[in-house]
């Protein structure tokens, strides 16, 4: 026989048994690892109901003039069997199970509430899961820090706030995501004050988690988001305008007039400006008639936009010579901050509709057609 033949077969022998032995061993793999996932399905069920039945278990009633001990004596000797049946594990069982019950209890933290919740605590800190969370803070993978960071907050791990908030710089976002959320749960609204001076940068979706969380917090926040101003950081400075805004409270003007005053970076004068609009104090009139003549034509329409939501009757003679003078963008906001300033600023639209120059005659047109409709619909 041909030796080139032999040498063939005997590769496509070696090339079956090898595709055999590896697919028996993917089966076997897949069966080893279905066999772990119900294994730890099973433990975790486990782990559920006795917790769940540790948590409801009732305590003995304590006298009046017992110390605080006292109650955590009780938590201790409830979780007792627990510890016990850990000790008698071997090092690989007891870290599995460890980690399930780690589970078990960032869970049940989501939900629970008062005195159950204080037991869920102290469940954490007894079984040493806390050291453990902070330990974990310091991992190399991001993911791991972002998630020890949350679930630190979840379970009130006040033992982790100077871990928590040196996550603050980290240089994942989700990590400082986390971060601050988790300080916020354990140290309440002042935990802004921190949050505003460390943070360097707050991206995008970082600023939507937190605005939703400062709205809970609601006219608490505002001298923190007032301190914020001050940051060096564009986006920080950024966002606290847009809170301040959204919250609505007067306090800001003040604040952010100074801001408009004085702040040489154009994006965050406009955002000023704008959050000036939404608040429609009378006080921030002056400063935006000031911007009336910015070299910077955004800025000079954002003045004329807020001024529509002031309206501010003084206003009208200089928006009536930006609307002679200047383009077609500025002569509609201007003549629409004329409008928002009510009768008087509809009667010089009317007057200036007389005019002979087509483009103002146009713009007066349209922006008293756009009012009367505003007008009706209200």
């Amino acid at each position: 026989m041909d030796i080139k033949l032999l040498i063939f077969i005997a590769l496509a022998i070696g090339a079956t048994f090898f595709a055999v032995v590896a697919s028996l061993g993917l089966v076997i793999h897949k069966a080893i690892h279905a066999q772990t996932i119900r294994k730890r399905q099973h433990l975790y069920s486990f782990y559920s109901d006795l917790i769940a039945e540790l948590l409801l278990q009732n305590v003995l009633p304590l006298s009046p003039d017992a110390r605080t001990s006292a109650i955590f004596n009780q938590y201790e000797i409830i979780i007792q069997p627990i510890k016990n049946r850990l000790r008698e594990m071997s090092q690989l069982k007891c870290k599995i199970e460890r980690e399930i019950l780690r589970s078990v209890l960032i869970d049940f933290a989501k939900d629970v509430r008062g005195e159950i919740s204080d037991r869920l605590v102290y469940f954490f800190y007894s079984f040493g899961f806390v050291d453990e969370q902070i330990k974990l803070l310091s991992d190399r993978r991001w993911w791991i820090r972002a998630q020890a960071a949350r679930d630190a907050g979840l379970l009130k791990a006040r033992r982790a706030i100077t871990a928590i908030t040196a996550c603050l710089e980290d240089v994942h976002p989700d990590v400082r995501l986390q971060s601050m959320v988790s300080l916020i749960r354990l140290v309440g609204v002042e935990a802004f004050k921190t949050i505003f001076r460390v943070s360097k940068e707050l991206s995008l979706w970082t600023a939507v988690e937190l605005s939703t969380v400062i709205k809970e917090y609601k006219e608490t926040t505002i001298p923190y988001l007032i301190e914020g101003l001050q940051n060096d950081s564009q986006s920080v400075v950024l966002f606290c305008i847009e809170m301040l805004a959204e919250i609505g409270f007067i306090s800001a003007v003040e604040p952010l007039r100074k801001i408009v005053e004085n702040c040489q970076d154009v994006t965050i004068r406009m955002k000023a400006i704008e959050a000036l609009g939404r608040l429609g104090d009378g006080r921030a009139e002056t400063i935006l008639l000031s911007n009336l003549d910015h070299a910077h034509s955004e800025v000079r329409l954002k003045s004329m936009e807020a001024l529509e939501r002031v309206g501010a009757y003084s206003a009208i003679p200089i928006l009536i010579e930006r609307m002679k003078q200047n383009g077609g963008n500025e002569k509609i906001f201007s003549a629409r901050a004329i409008a928002s300033t009510g009768k008087s600023g509809v009667e010089e639209l009317n007057a200036l509709a007389q005019n002979n120059k087509f483009l103002l005659r146009a713009v007066v047109e349209q922006v008293l057609e756009e009012y009367q409709f505003r007008v009706e619909q209200v």
